[in-house]
């Protein structure tokens, strides 16, 4: 006997992306990638085969592995886990972690909760500091989130698409997808960025675009069609530096701050003539971010995870006892309610006694004609403790990146060594991997 597909669960009711899934016309776009598209229809059916081998693929009460190199094959798989009344866990198969993370998954009833506060989604962090965790995230959260972003960014609706140039295992294109599929619009991905495939989308008709700065200058590099009805080019995951962003003068340009832990974005706003680095926006509607004494912003609303998982099945670690989420990033708030950046508490570099951000450094020697990236580490001193290493790329000597940090920083502030290497190492997700800058600068 065939097996029936699974009952809709009590709280799939509260699953806006399922409903959206469910109404909405079944011709209209629903995925769509370079060579290939399917229809909402044509999703209802897939995510309906696959929900029911989901629904007996797990043991009940724990979260749906969902491991694939494809980044709409993993779309697809989180809609079936949801569909089956589980939660889901999308995973790179090549993240280096992946037996950690699903160890943190395996508690029995680690998703399990009341209506819109039980576990839809358990998404890794990015771990480019070194270390991973795995944050819970409930539906009430990331509706939370999809309707505090859709007050702030231009509109989302039927007919439009967005295009995602982020792994499907991130928060960006998991809260894309969240979004989209809500308001009947189309997702549109990447299987990996290539600016051509991403220009050529853009030209057909896209309305929304996620990337990561990195992403930007190969994007305006790019010989294609200029975009065609594009409204919004959202840049988050990491700081917005000001030579990136006027690679892209013309489009009309975003830029947020936030994490995993509250869904994506808390704050965004647009990149214009009162923007400057560092500046990532206001707070979303019905979020607070305040500085801590130490400098440390903490994210207060409903868009927080519910905690980070643990194999015994602990809720809540990760919030402050209010429910507030601490987090390493350093900044204020400033008199017009836009959130600075300054940067990381975790990464401050000490050399002779003095407190040393990396990313107000690299802010200055970026703007070094031909320095095409930059980033700063410490290594080891016996005079200083540390002592200052600008890794970078580009066709700029080091002599001349040397004499214009003479000329821009003061001395304290200037690295003492400055290597050019091929690129800087990062992520899947383009984010600069600092845990291994460090080895990069010894080995120079």
């Amino acid at each position: 006997m065939t097996p029936r597909p699974p009952a809709a669960p009590a709280a799939a009711s509260l699953l806006k992306p399922l409903a959206g899934l469910a109404r909405a016309p079944a011709e209209a776009p629903a995925l769509a990638w370079p060579g290939g598209a399917l229809s909402y229809g044509e999703v209802r059916t897939r995510v309906e085969l696959l929900a029911r081998e989901t629904a007996m693929s797990e043991p009940p009460g724990r979260p749906v592995p969902v491991i694939s190199d494809s980044r709409v094959d993993t779309a697809l798989g989180v809609l079936a886990a949801l569909r089956a009344g589980r939660a889901a866990l999308p995973l790179d198969p090549a993240r280096p972690d992946l037996e950690a993370c699903l160890a943190c998954c395996r508690s029995e009833g680690l998703h399990e909760g009341h209506d819109a506060h039980r576990v839809a989604l358990f998404v890794p962090t990015s771990g480019t500091g070194g270390a991973s965790r795995v944050a819970m995230l409930s539906p009430a959260a990331l509706d939370a989130h999809t309707a505090a972003s859709g007050r702030v960014l231009p509109a989302l609706g039927a007919g439009d698409r967005w295009l995602v140039c982020l792994p499907m295992t991130s928060i960006g294109a998991l809260a894309a997808l969240w979004r989209t599929l809500s308001a009947g619009a189309c997702l549109a991905l990447l299987e990996r960025f290539d600016p051509l495939d991403a220009r050529r989308l853009m030209a057909a008709g896209t309305s929304h675009v996620s990337v990561v700065p990195a992403m930007l200058a190969p994007l305006a590099e790019c010989r294609a069609p200029p975009p065609s009805g594009l409204r919004c080019l959202l840049s988050g995951g990491g700081p917005l530096s000001a030579p990136a962003a006027a690679q892209v003068q013309d489009w009309p340009l975003w830029h947020g701050w936030g994490m995993t832990e509250t869904a994506s974005h808390a704050a965004v706003g647009p990149v214009d003539a009162h923007w400057r680095e560092g500046i990532a926006g206001r707070p979303l509607p019905g979020l607070t971010v305040a500085a801590a004494a130490d400098g440390r912003l903490a994210v207060a609303g409903p868009v927080l995870m519910n905690g980070y998982a643990r194999p015994d099945g602990r809720d809540g670690e990760g919030l402050q006892p209010d429910g507030g989420l601490p987090t390493s990033d350093l900044g204020e708030v400033l008199d017009d309610g836009r959130v600075l950046i300054k940067g990381r508490a975790d990464e401050v570099i000490v050399s002779g006694g003095v407190n040393i951000h990396p990313l107000v450094v690299e802010r200055v020697l970026a703007r070094c004609e031909g320095v095409e990236e930059v980033a700063v580490t410490g290594r080891p001193d016996a005079r200083w403790g540390m002592r200052l290493v600008a890794l970078y790329a580009g066709v700029a000597t080091p002599a001349a990146l040397e004499a214009w940090a003479r000329a821009e920083l003061p001395p304290a502030s200037r690295p003492r060594a400055f290597v050019r290497v091929a690129a800087l190492p990062r992520n899947a997700m383009g984010k600069l991997l600092r845990h291994q800058l460090g080895e990069i600068g010894l080995e120079a």
